[in-house]
């Protein structure tokens, strides 16, 4: 377990700063730091490692870490009442993608992470499917190979589109339930129908 320090220096794999860690993401019901958020944007602690004395490295370039999640009030909330921060950090430190189970005492948000687990955040049907701030719809169908990888997803628009298959290299980071894609509107239109690639039983 590694400690999280608020402001240490993230680097891209060749060096370069990409930013500070801003503040930590938290799954209040695992107890568990889950992201970073990095100049503003949500990076998954599975893409990163600990770097010593120098900070963190995540396995993103600059161009990549553009392509990440924006913070959003929709997506991330502020800790609750019930929260208490751990000595040497404050409230405004944390954001929550879940609300805390409230029990007796105050919740006091964990600053451990195990960089050496993977995330443990899943694409499952109807997770909210993401570009930037903007909502593209839901997933309707999850296709993974044999091991459990993600091949792709059919993203549902709603009533008045039609279903799309997103291949898995346009996701760029899932947080809870909640999948951040590449896509623009153009992009999205382009993409195979439903029906494109679907496996046969």
């Amino acid at each position: 377990m590694r400690e999280l320090r608020i402001g240490e220096d993230v680097l891209a794999p060749d060096g370069e700063r990409l930013g500070s860690v801003e503040r930590l993401v938290i799954d209040p019901t695992a107890h568990l730091v889950t992201h970073i958020v990095v100049d503003g944007r949500v990076l998954g602690l599975g893409r990163v490692r600990d770097a010593g004395p120098d900070g963190l490295v995540a396995d993103v370039d600059r161009d990549a870490m553009a392509r990440l999640p924006e913070v959003h009030s929709e997506l991330l909330g502020t800790p609750g009442e019930a929260w208490s921060p751990p000595p040497g950090y404050r409230l405004q430190n944390f954001l929550s993608f879940a609300e805390a189970i409230v029990g007796q005492g105050p919740y006091v948000p964990p600053v451990q992470a195990d960089l050496d687990l993977s995330a443990v955040h899943e694409i499952t049907p109807s997770s909210p499917v993401w570009s930037g701030k903007r909502r593209l719809g839901e997933v309707a169908d999850v296709v993974t190979d044999d091991s459990g990888a993600l091949i792709d997803f059919v993203l549902d628009r709603g009533f008045l589109h039609r279903r799309v298959r997103v291949p898995a290299g346009r996701v760029v980071e899932v947080i809870g339930n909640n999948v951040h894609v590449d896509l623009t509107e153009e992009e999205v239109a382009d993409l195979p129908p439903e029906d494109v690639g679907s496996r046969t039983p």
